[in-house]
This record gives C-alpha cells, structure tokens and sequence, in this order.
C-alpha cells in the first residue's frame, strides 16, 4: 500500500473517483444533507487526503484519532432519501454497501494512477495491494469480511457496479457531479476545474459519464491521450515534494529505512 499510494499519481484518476462515489445515489444524498460540497470541493478533496495519509503513513497514534473521528462524523450522517431514489426509505453514512463503494473508488484510483504512470502491477502485488486496502478501510468502518474476499472477485463486483443501472440514476448524483467539474468555491477552484476537466470526463466509465450528463470529445480524448503519453516520461522525474505526499515524506524521514522500498517498481 505505502508503495502505491506514497506518489499523487492516484490523483490523476481522483476526479472520476469522487464522482463514482456520489454517482451512487445514497451516498448523494449523504453528501448533499451533510456538506458544503458544492462549495468547498478543494477543501473536501484536502481534508479527505489528509485523513487517508496520517491513516497510511502517520504512527498508530495518528491513525486511531482518526478512526474515532469518522466514527463520530459518520454516525451523525443519517437522514430519508429523496423521491424516487430506491433502497430503504432512510440512509446512514455506516451502511457497508456505501462503505465498500467508496473504498472501491480509491483502491481503483490508486492501481489506475500508479499504472498510468509505472506500468502494470504483478498480480501477487495487486493482491497484496487490495489486502491491506481493505486493512485500510477497518479505520473507516468497513469490515475487512465484508465483499470480495480477493482481488479478483473485488474485480468482478467493481465491473458488476459499473454495467448496472444504479450509478448515476438519481439527479441529484448529476448535480453533484457536476459541482466536481465545475466547482464553485473559488476562482482558484474555477481554474483548476476547468484545467482538469478532461481528466474528469476521461477517467469515468463511458455508462456512468454519459448517465451525469458529460461528453467525450475530441478535445478531451486527445487531452487524455497526450497526458498518458506525457506521464510515463515526467511523473517520475519530478521532484520528491512535488511528486509524493508529505505525510509519505515524513514517514520516511522518521523511518528510512523502511521507506527507502517506496520506490516503484
């Protein structure tokens, strides 16, 4: 997980992981009941790294605050859906089906990103990788039995969820999609969404992009195409600071030793 996920590379497909995971039409809902989202799209995207890193890579300390934290935020995220929305009549941030989804979209975002980037994982790594993801994803609720007990059935459940006809059903999910796209917090946030566009509309499943309203095209193809190529050849020569997160930094400061294997590869 540390070699995975200590590089931003995952980044490159976080726009389209924010976006599945409020395309599913509860977690929608959730966001919509109990967030500014749509105001504060950079500072959402900010505080959620900041926890998953001090999680990944801050001291046993760091990361059962924050287990407690969530806990105590995610029990307040409850309320009724909307009309027409299906499932039960009310929703609660702890339902497993919402927490698996939502750590689906970052174990995706994470092996997308760093194979733009490195080229394909081994599959033993893949494995490796989604064990200690779901390790990951006990500090936000999720029990590690619960779903696919391996990468390959995580595989199929991901594709099933992708071919169904539950993403991006309700309006709601298209309005807060488009909130990511085209944020409204900021003009900094402005410039960003309209920089990065393509790397939203790109990165989605072609079903889900087009159920929330966004088009492919030329412009945004060939975007995408000259960021894949581009990638491979710059990523990795950036500089440590720009190219990884700081909580990755300082725990290999604290313990380089361990963290001198965070290189790819």
């Amino acid at each position: 997980m540390w070699r995975v996920n200590h590089q931003k590379c995952g980044l490159f497909f976080g726009p389209a992981a924010a976006i599945l995971q409020i395309a599913h039409p509860r977690i929608a809902q959730g966001v919509a009941d109990h967030s500014n989202f749509e105001y504060d799209t950079l500072g959402r995207l900010n505080r959620t790294l900041a926890a998953t890193n001090r999680i990944a890579f801050g001291t046993i300390e760091e990361a059962e605050a924050i287990r407690e934290k969530l806990r105590h935020l995610h029990r307040g995220v409850k309320g009724e859906v909307s009309s027409g929305m299906e499932g039960a009549p009310k929703y609660t941030a702890l339902e497993p089906d919402l927490l698996l989804w939502v750590l689906a979209t970052l174990i995706m975002a994470a092996l997308q990103g760093y194979e733009m980037v490195y080229g394909s994982l081994p599959a033993e790594r893949k494995e490796c990788f989604y064990r200690e993801m779901r390790e990951f994803g006990t500090y936000f609720g999720l029990d590690e039995g619960y779903g696919p007990a391996d990468m390959k059935a995580f595989g199929e459940y991901y594709e099933t969820m992708l071919r169904g006809d539950l993403l991006g059903s309700h309006p709601l999910c298209r309005q807060l999609a488009m909130a990511i796209v085209s944020p409204k917090d900021s003009r900094g946030a402005k410039m960003l969404g309209d920089r990065i566009r393509f790397l939203s509309i790109e990165t989605l499943p072609a079903g889900v992009r087009e159920r929330l309203g966004f088009r492919s095209t030329a412009f945004t193809r060939g975007s995408m195409w000259a960021l894949r190529k581009t990638s491979r050849l710059t990523f990795s020569r950036l500089p440590k600071k720009v190219r990884c997160f700081p909580e990755a930094i300082q725990r290999e400061e604290r313990e380089s030793g361990i963290c001198s294997n965070f290189t790819a590869g």
